[in-house]
């Protein structure tokens, strides 16, 4: 039997969404999220409770994706190297281990230095989930299940951030965090029921080349404007609602955010199945439209409006994305190009909120918002431009897919 008709046999079989090995991805994705955004939500109000200031919370939010860009280096080759699952439960003891560092932290500074380990551990569960997810995807079926499985992360949200916040209201932050603890450690449990059918690998030998993946560079310019922007909406609304008098209100935010992706980044992921990565336009007209109804909310009616439009925006742009850095290469290299995506993503996490933090200590939060929108702006610049690049790389990466 030849490559091709190999291929096309395996196809056949496993030409749906919802096959064994994406399910277990998909549970251990969302409690991997579930325990994420649990700490996600509560570290800047706890930075700010420790004494930070706009622009240090801006900082210690960010301070992650200085770790996992560090370990960025590593964690490619690592994927495309190793059995998959078992770099991703190294990674979620690295991550269990630094909430339960929040816990018992006392200062700023030994919140950072958790918060970096974080980040070392993140450095790989995001790039290894993805890659898990599309290499349990038909390529036909590729941009329709990236967008399924990123419903995983907006269900996360949905229900991580809220909790989490009546969570802390009726009793602390220390147990919160150890709350997070306890979702990372079942999701290592989900993780070890992940099955894919294996890949040619590769010598484990970190370099530029098994890191950086040429072809994947436009998605990663993609995420790094879309995280430049989206990641002042992570870092600081639960404070900008809570100033507004919203008090743990402000967790809806996230409950109608994740609500929207079950709708956006499925519907998101068959429209680029169908017409191509230029039904991005619209996602990013929703993106500017939710920062700047973020901007003028003075109540909870309108931050909910901002949250159902923002999943339209950034929640079906991201999916996107990492469906374009998955389709350019062929499934060996996939690691790479994962690696590459989350780089963008990480460099987005480390500059925007410093970038919020500064713009929000001098101009206010509201303004620092509707300025956030530049990056969008950028992100349909990236797009316009790299187009033709992306569609080349993609026909080259399925006939190297149909010969192996």
């Amino acid at each position: 039997m030849t490559p091709s008709s190999q291929r096309a046999t395996t196809t056949t079989s496993t030409a749906r969404i919802w096959n064994r090995s994406f399910t277990s991805a998909f549970t251990a994705y969302f409690l991997i999220n579930l325990g994420l955004n649990f700490g996600e939500v509560m570290v800047p109000p706890f930075a700010k409770a420790l004494g930070a200031t706009p622009v240090v919370i801006g900082t210690v939010a960010g301070a992650f994706a200085g770790g996992a860009m560090v370990f960025k280096l590593v964690s490619a080759p690592a994927i495309d190297a190793f059995r998959r699952k078992y770099v991703l439960l190294v990674a979620i003891v690295a991550i269990a281990t630094a909430f339960a560092g929040f816990a018992f932290s006392t200062d700023v500074p030994t919140l950072t230095t958790f918060r970096i380990l974080q980040g070392a551990g993140q450095a790989f569960t995001a790039t290894t989930c993805i890659t898990l997810a599309a290499d349990a995807l038909p390529r036909e079926k590729l941009a329709a299940g990236i967008g399924v499985f990123a419903v995983a992360s907006g269900a996360a949200r949905m229900l991580g951030e809220p909790v989490a916040l009546k969570i802390h209201e009726m009793t602390s932050f220390r147990f919160t965090f150890l709350v997070a603890v306890v979702m990372m450690v079942s999701s290592a449990v989900a993780s070890l029921s992940i099955t894919t059918t294996p890949v040619p690998k590769k010598q484990f030998r970190p370099s530029l080349s098994g890191f950086i993946a040429v072809e994947a560079i436009p998605p990663a310019l993609l995420q790094l404007m879309f995280m430049l922007a989206w990641s002042c909406v992570n870092s600081f609304v639960v404070v900008f609602g809570q100033e507004r008098g919203l008090g743990s209100n402000v967790g809806l935010f996230a409950t109608v955010y994740g609500l929207g992706i079950f709708a956006s980044a499925p519907l998101g992921g068959r429209l680029v199945d169908r017409f191509g990565f230029i039904m991005m336009l619209p996602m990013l007209g929703f993106f500017v439209a939710s920062l700047f109804l973020i901007s003028i909310a003075d109540d909870l009616c309108t931050l909910l409006v901002a949250a159902a439009v923002g999943a339209f925006g950034y929640g079906a742009a991201g999916p996107v994305a990492r469906t374009m850095a998955m389709s350019v290469v062929p499934p060996r290299r996939r690691g790479a190009a994962s690696s590459t995506l989350y780089l963008g993503s990480d460099l987005g996490q480390l500059a925007g909120p410093v970038i919020g933090g500064l713009l929000a200590a001098s101009l206010g939060y509201a303004v620092m918002f509707r300025a956030v929108s530049a990056f969008v702006g950028g992100a349909l610049v990236v797009l316009l431009l790299t187009r033709r690049f992306v569609t080349r790389a993609r026909a080259a990466a399925a006939v190297a897919d149909d010969l192996t």
